[in-house]
C-alpha cells in the first residue's frame, strides 16, 4: 500500500498551517480525490430544521462559525450519489438539530466482546472521510452529519447519570462512539461547554472524547477537573494518506497529545483499525517509536480493521478504488463480523505490544472487542479489564 508520489509532501504542507484553519481543509492529491490542488472547506453548510432544532444556539452556532445557515422542512434521507460527490453532501455540512431519543446509552456488543460502557451522543457520524468508517453502515439511511444542540436535555441526563448507582469503572461517558467529538468543535464549540460543566455539576463522571482531530487549543485552559480524558486515534503513515482523507497527521495528532497532557488533562491512544499491508511490521513500530516521543499515555488500546459484513457496499459507493475492497476478500467471517485470520492478528498485536513495551513495561494496553483465548495468545489479561472506554 504506497504513498502516492507527492502525496507526502503536500499533505506536510497542509497539516502546518494554524489548527482550525488546516483542519477544515483536505489533500485533493490522493487516490480519493482528482488528482488536482483544489482545496476545499472541511464543512461547507450547516443546516437546521425547523421545528426541531433549538433555533437560537443554530444561529449562535452559525455566527459563530462564520458559515450559512439552512433551514429545512424534514430531516435529509439517503442520496443516490456516488464517489465524493455523496461524500461532499453527507459529510460537508453538520445538520444542526434537537435529540429526542436519550443522550446516553449503554453499549451493548451483540455476542459480548466488549464492557457495556456508556456512550453520550452528541453527534451523529463524522465530518472526516475515513474509508474504513463503520458509520457509513450505522447511518446508512441518515448519512449526513450532525450535531444535537438541545444541550439543556443532554446536562440534565449527566446530572441523573452522575447521581446514579453506577459501578465505578462504568463511570465515563464515551463521546466518540457515534462521532469525532473534536472534528468540528472550532465550529459549534461544544467541548468548550461540556468539559468544565462536568467538575461543577458532575463531578462523579468522566467524559472520554475518542479524536482524529489536532483541534485543542480550545480546551486547554478550560477548568476541566481532572474529568476529561482525552484520547487520540493514531495509524501508520501508508494508512493515513492512503485511507483516512481530510484528517490531521498522525504526527499532528501527537503533537496535540503533548499539548492536552501538558494541560493536565488524561491522554490515551487507539492503534486502530490496524491494517495488514507490505510494511505493516516496520510502520507500526516506526509508529510506537514516535507516540513516545511526543507522549506518555495513560493506556493504549489495539483492534484489527474488523468491518462488519455489509460495509464493503458503502465503502464501494464512497470509495470504489479503495484498497479495502480487495483486503476484505482475504478476510474470514467470526463473530459477526469480517477479520484477519487468528494467526496473523496474534502475530500483529504481539508485535505492537512488544515495541509498546521496549518504551513503557507497565502501561495498560488492552485489545478492542477480541475474545480471551486472543488476549491470552498475546500476553494479555482480560481481567481487570482497562481499556479505553472504561474509568
Amino acid at each position: 500500500m504506497g504513498i502516492p508520489k507527492g502525496c507526502r509532501t503536500e499533505g506536510v504542507d497542509i497539516i502546518k498551517q494554524a489548527c482550525p484553519e488546516h483542519s477544515r481543509r483536505i489533500c485533493k492529491k490522493n487516490p480519493a480525490y482528482p488528482q488536482n490542488d483544489l482545496q476545499e472547506l472541511l464543512v461547507r453548510e450547516l443546516w437546521a430544521i425547523r421545528g426541531m432544532t433549538h433555533e437560537i444556539r443554530a444561529n449562535q452556532i452559525a455566527n459563530h462559525a462564520g458559515l450559512p445557515l439552512i433551514w429545512l422542512d424534514k430531516i435529509p434521507e439517503i442520496n443516490g450519489k456516488q464517489g465524493i460527490e455523496k461524500l461532499l453532501v453527507e459529510r460537508s455540512i453538520i445538520l444542526l438539530r434537537n435529540r429526542t431519543s436519550p443522550f446516553i446509552e449503554q453499549f451493548q456488543h451483540p455476542i459480548g466482546r466488549c464492557a457495556k460502557f456508556y456512550k453520550l451522543t452528541a453527534y451523529n457520524n463524522c465530518n472526516f472521510w475515513c474509508e474504513y468508517c463503520y458509520l457509513y453502515l450505522t447511518f446508512r439511511t441518515q448519512p449526513v452529519s450532525t450535531h444535537f444542540v438541545n444541550y439543556e436535555k443532554m446536562f440534565d441526563e449527566i446530572i441523573k447519570f452522575d447521581q446514579s448507582n453506577i459501578p465505578e469503572y462504568l463511570r465515563v461517558l464515551n463521546l466518540g462512539e457515534l462521532g469525532d467529538p473534536l472534528a468540528v468543535d472550532y465550529i459549534t464549540g461544544f467541548a468548550q461547554k461540556i468539559i468544565p460543566f462536568m467538575p461543577k455539576y458532575a463531578p462523579n463522571t468522566r467524559l472520554l472524547f475518542l479524536t482524529k482531530s489536532d483541534c485543542v487549543d480550545d480546551i486547554l485552559s478550560l477548568d476541566h477537573g481532572g474529568l476529561s480524558i482525552i484520547s487520540f486515534s493514531i495509524n501508520t503513515d501508508p494508512v493515513f494518506y492512503q485511507l483516512e482523507h481530510r484528517t490531521p497527521s498522525p504526527e499532528s495528532r501527537l503533537a496535540a497529545a503533548a499539548k492536552a497532557q501538558k494541560a493536565g488533562y488524561e491522554v490515551r491512544l487507539r492503534i486502530d483499525p490496524v491494517i495488514f499491508y507490505s510494511t505493516w511490521e516496520t510502520d507500526y513500530i516506526t509508529l510506537v517509536d514516535k507516540i513516545f516521543e511526543y507522549v506518555r499515555p495513560t493506556r493504549i488500546t489495539i483492534g484489527e480493521y474488523r468491518p462488519s459484513n455489509g460495509l464493503a457496499n458503502h465503502i464501494n459507493s464512497r470509495f470504489p478504488k479503495s484498497h479495502l475492497l480487495k483486503i476484505n476478500r482475504s478476510l474470514v467471517k467470526e463473530g459477526g463480523k469480517l477479520r484477519y485470520p487468528e494467526r496473523l492478528r496474534i502475530k500483529i498485536f504481539r508485535t505492537i505490544i512488544e515495541a509498546i513495551k521496549r518504551h513503557k513495561d507497565d502501561i495498560a494496553i488492552a485489545l478492542c472487542k477480541e475474545p480471551p483465548p486472543i488476549w491470552k495468545a498475546v500476553g494479555l489479561n482480560v481481567k481487570g479489564l482497562r481499556c479505553n472506554c472504561l474509568r
